[in-house]
């Protein structure tokens, strides 16, 4: 029994009198200061239009398998050449090119931004004028990490390409359940059953979406946002408002929006080649749940029985 006790005693006395510490106290792998996302290039932020401005943010992050143990500075500075060769590589000449935002329009309320000590991450706001965003025009602004207060700046995910979308509380993608009727003919009609997506433009109320065709794309022949794009606008009793985006003609629409379903309940009368039509039903936000796609199919059923 003695002989057992030996080593025990000679361990327990050896890790005492040495300074080792454990390997879940010291970091893993080297800290860096990086942009969140910037590995992957593209970082998607979507501004809503319904406000007179908004604030959309990218993340800086000091890598690491523990929190900082001091304050870290970090500055970041503009490179739209990024912008341009981004565009060279993976858009043709004939696309809709990536543009940066007019300096009027964006500011940096931040000169420099800290990362507290105990976190690994801070938030870098950008504040954006919306007023004079076009929905058919693609903006993007590039960040890059300038310096930093400690530590090294990752070289792979400095540069951060900032997409920007616009939308608004009604914006977003859409499944139509409707019928198109010729209103001279009963017995000439068409099921109308597309998915829809729906574009913020205007102000935080509107959407344009596409009458009962694919949506344009670039290098198509016909450009229906011309010809068959149409704007719905929610007003403040829930009651819509139908008008033409270009030259559709509409002669005229209703309905109502129930925003507990997203749901627009709705009527517009239009020109087909000389011929008056009518669009009537629906068109439900695309659903995440069966539970979600029970509920809009059950109310629907239930209006059509009515």
């Amino acid at each position: 029994m003695k002989k057992l006790l030996i080593f025990p005693l000679f361990l327990s006395a050896l890790l005492t009198g040495c300074d080792i510490d454990a390997p879940i106290n010291k970091d893993q792998y080297p800290q860096r200061v990086y942009i969140v996302g910037a590995k992957d290039k593209i970082i998607d932020r979507d501004v809503n239009i319904g406000n007179s401005q908004d604030t959309v943010a990218v993340s800086v992050a000091v890598g690491g398998s523990l929190p900082l143990s001091q304050d870290v500075t970090v500055s970041l500075m503009e490179d739209p050449t990024a912008i341009a060769s981004y565009d060279t590589k993976n858009l043709s000449a004939l696309e809709v090119q990536y543009r940066k935002l007019n300096n009027a329009i964006y500011s940096y309320p931040l000169e420099f931004l800290t990362i507290k000590a105990g976190t690994v991450y801070n938030t870098y706001p950008i504040y954006i004028k919306t007023a004079t965003l076009h929905c058919d025009s693609l903006y993007m602004l590039a960040l890059k990490l300038k310096s930093t207060s400690a530590y090294q700046l990752n070289q792979d995910d400095t540069i951060a390409l900032v997409r920007l979308n616009m939308a608004n509380k009604y914006s977003g993608a859409y499944n139509m359940d409707a019928v198109l009727k010729n209103t001279t003919n009963a017995n000439d009609s068409l099921v109308y059953k597309m998915q829809r997506n729906a574009v913020a433009t205007d102000n935080g109320n509107t959407i344009r979406m596409y009458h009962y065709v694919n949506e344009w794309t670039t290098g198509a022949k016909t450009d229906t946002r011309i010809t068959n794009a149409l704007k719905i606008t929610v007003n403040a009793d829930n009651s819509l408002t139908f008008s033409t985006w270009a030259q559709f003609k509409i002669y005229d629409g209703g309905g109502t929006y129930h925003p507990e379903l997203k749901l627009y309940d709705f009527w517009y009368t239009y020109d087909n080649n000389g011929t008056m039509w009518k669009a009537k039903g629906y068109m439900y936000k695309v659903t995440k749940t069966d539970e979600e796609q029970r509920t809009i199919d059950n109310w629907i059923e239930a209006q059509r029985s009515k």
